[in-house]
């Protein structure tokens, strides 16, 4: 008769708050069944059991699985990302038989995403890391409904989501540009192509270097406001001189319509108070920004290269030195 066996895959959730292990999580994925037939020759004994056969591809994920945990402790959270996302497609090829484990699998992969953007400062890994706690915490409640344990660990997975809310703000507010993350792994799970280092110019890195400064980037913010201030400022007052100016010719001529040049007065000195009271904010706003601006490139001093004589009397040498400041 058929009979199923068993294998423990066995993830432990991470959850920063203990910096460690929050809970561990061990499910049983079953096998398949085995068919065990009498032989021909002993048709009669009853047949002996076999040993349980392997899934090779569950082993194979438990490999995975195990060699990212080790890249996890070792604070190499790429590494453990690429591990651990090829373990999750593996996974994937089980269906619903596996759907419990993928659910604690995206928890830690998105711990690791938070983790890899402390090392990298590329905040693509905290909007990552939110979306996947936000697929976890749906899927949590489809598998284990709410009971007091289950709401429970969806109340750390919400605490998590707040604190990468407050993360990608921050974030945010130092300028940091997300750049697209580069994926280990391919749609079958094999290793994808090898990323190539970016090679960048001294110039190209002083630039990059530069716009990712705070004080640069507020400095920009504060040059835009001010210049928008100060020319709809320039807008009101321009305005406010013509309604003077043809109030003064009302005043000294003749108008058909009979008018005396007040109301023009009245309409220049409305639209000229208005006027200043743009052009003045927006001059203190553009000189702060032009300011930071300046702080900023003092701090990032711009690579140059220049071309001087060179001689050495004592050898009779002479040519050109070739020196770039970077």
């Amino acid at each position: 008769m058929p009979r199923s066996t068993s294998e423990r895959f066995e993830i432990t959730l991470r959850n920063p708050a203990t910096s460690f292990v929050s809970a561990s999580l061990t499910l049983a994925l079953a096998v398949g069944p085995i068919q065990l037939a009498p032989t021909l020759a002993h048709a009669q004994e009853p047949a002996a059991e076999a040993a349980p056969a392997e899934d090779p591809q569950l082993a194979e994920a438990k490999r995975l699985y195990d060699e990212g945990e080790a890249k996890f402790q070792l604070a190499k959270y790429q590494e453990a990302l690429v591990l651990w996302e090829q373990a999750y497609v593996i996974l994937m090829k089980g269906g619903e038989a596996n759907r419990a484990i993928l659910n604690a699998l995206v928890y830690n992969i998105a711990e690791a995403h938070s983790r890899a953007y402390d090392l990298t400062r590329n905040p693509t890994h905290l909007r990552t890391a939110k979306q996947l706690l936000v697929d976890y915490r749906t899927s949590h409640r489809e598998l284990y409904g709410d009971e007091p344990e289950a709401v429970k660990e969806r109340a750390e997975a919400d605490d998590r989501i707040t604190e990468l809310d407050k993360k990608i703000a921050d974030s945010e507010a130092k300028g940091e540009v997300g750049t697209p993350l580069d994926s280990g792994t391919t749609t079958t799970g094999g290793p994808g192509p090898t990323a190539q280092p970016e090679t960048l110019t001294p110039m190209q890195q002083w630039d990059r270097e530069l716009k990712a400064d705070p004080t640069w980037v507020k400095g920009s913010k504060q040059v835009g406001g001010g210049a928008v201030l100060v020319g709809l400022g320039s807008v009101f007052t321009l305005v406010s001189l013509g309604f003077i100016v043809w109030g003064v010719g009302l005043r000294t001529g003749t108008d058909d319509l009979g008018l005396n040049g007040t109301g023009a007065f009245i309409t220049g000195g409305v639209f000229g108070v208005i006027g200043v009271g743009m052009l003045v904010p927006g001059a203190i706003v553009l000189s702060k920004g032009v300011k930071n601006r300046k702080a900023a490139l003092a701090a990032h001093p711009k690579p140059t290269a220049r071309i001087l004589p060179s001689v050495d009397p004592t050898r009779g040498h002479a040519g050109l030195t070739f020196s770039l400041r970077f």
